[in-house]
């Protein structure tokens, strides 16, 4: 593996140092928002208090339908080996 030199930062290390700061920035970033998300519960609340009511009204009932019952015949011709 090459040694790349930056030319802006003193040494290798000091990247290495501000990579890990970045990421872990990121990370603890992250968390914070996981921990300020609304649980699942709350949210289902709040999905309710907006979901407007409505009421049904059954409006024609259909008879029930009579049970038809079909009858298939087939014939079926001897069996013949060769």
């Amino acid at each position: 593996m090459s040694n790349y030199k930056f030319d802006e930062l003193p040494n290798s290390e000091s990247v290495a140092s501000l990579t890990t700061f970045v990421i872990s920035a990121w990370f603890l970033v992250a968390a914070g928002l996981m921990l300020a998300e609304p649980s699942v519960d709350e949210q289902q609340r709040s999905l309710a208090t907006k979901t407007p009511v409505v009421t049904v009204r059954q409006v024609a009932s259909y008879a029930e339908q009579p049970r038809v019952t079909i009858e298939v015949v087939a014939k079926r011709e001897s069996a013949r080996v060769s």
